[in-house]
């Protein structure tokens, strides 16, 4: 066996590699050996291919697995792929309604900023109206006749001095009220705006008033409440705050709701005492009813109402 070395240089990987096969297997050359590829039956290759398919090709039922969601507080089974997709599209609403959100917020920006700049150039032009005003009152005193005689320059110098000031006056008092009709724009549109996203609340709030009918219906015995309670027609009608509008209509309903308790306590109190027959026991649910009924009538609390209603039950 050769273990002689070329003495030029250390051995390489694959130099060291051909050593060591070499020694364990002197007659066998591995720089010239290559694996022969066995030859497999067809039914094994054809089984072993389809082994060898990715994943992703192969649809089944644990690829898209079903979930339990809950809708309206009920349960409710949907695919996984559905749900992602579901989840993807809210997503990507979102991230919509926070950009239509950011912008809106920088317009709003513009628009605060625009109203400033126009509020102080308002503040100018009153500076300058209020100025011209004294100006021309203090030259309607001048004797014209005499100035004419005395100095027809200075006349002429006055008077075309009177007509500018006239007209800057004009486009002054012009410009104010444009700034003044633009505003007045402004706040309109504004509060329809804000009537908008109330009544958007509100309906959130009061699902049923999404029909007209019972909407005017409620609406008019709200505002014959708040009447009742001092209110002024212009007040009733001015109230646009969903916030306020649930409140007063939780207070009517809750009115009514003692007016119903003490009329029925009174009801009761009028009907006859029932005697009971000898030998008869007594009824522990009547005493119990009417002993509720009785502590009603004198206190008119709602705690006392509901303690009727249950003894009725």
């Amino acid at each position: 066996m050769d273990t002689q070395s070329d003495s030029s240089g250390a051995l390489d990987t694959n130099q060291a590699a051909s050593l060591f096969a070499s020694m364990l297997d002197p007659q066998a050359e591995p720089d010239k050996v290559e694996p022969e590829a066995a030859e497999l039956p067809e039914e094994i290759t054809a089984e072993a291919a389809d082994e060898a398919k990715p994943e992703a090709e192969t649809t089944t039922e644990d690829d898209d697995p079903t979930v339990t969601v809950k809708v309206d507080g009920k349960d409710v089974e949907v695919k996984l792929s559905e749900l992602k997709g579901s989840y993807q599209k809210d997503k990507a609403a979102s991230q919509r309604f926070e950009q239509a959100a950011e912008l809106r917020k920088q317009a709003d920006a513009e628009t605060q900023k625009a109203q400033a700049e126009r509020q102080a150039y308002a503040q100018k032009l009153q500076g300058i109206q209020t100025a011209l005003e004294a100006a021309l009152q203090q030259q309607q005193q001048t004797d014209w006749d005499a100035l004419l005689q005395s100095d027809p320059v200075e006349y002429l110098r006055q008077q075309r001095l009177a007509q500018e000031r006239q007209a800057l006056y004009q486009r002054t008092l012009a410009e104010r009220n444009q700034i003044a009709a633009q505003n007045q724009a402004e706040q309109a549109k504004a509060y329809s705006a804000h009537l908008a996203s109330q009544r958007e609340q509100l309906l959130a709030k009061l699902p049923e008033w999404k029909d007209p009918a019972k909407a005017k219906a409620d609406g008019d015995a709200i505002k014959g409440y708040l009447l009742s309670q001092g209110y002024s027609e212009e007040d009733a009608d001015s109230v646009a705050d969903a916030r306020a509008v649930v409140l007063a209509r939780k207070a009517m309903l809750y009115d009514q709701m003692v007016q119903k308790a003490s009329a029925a306590a009174k009801k009761v109190a009028t009907l006859p005492t029932k005697v009971e027959r000898a030998g008869n026991g007594q009824n522990p649910g009547l005493d119990r009813r009417s002993s509720a009924f009785q502590n009603l009538s004198k206190s008119g609390r709602v705690e006392d109402a509901a303690a009727v209603f249950a003894g009725l039950l």
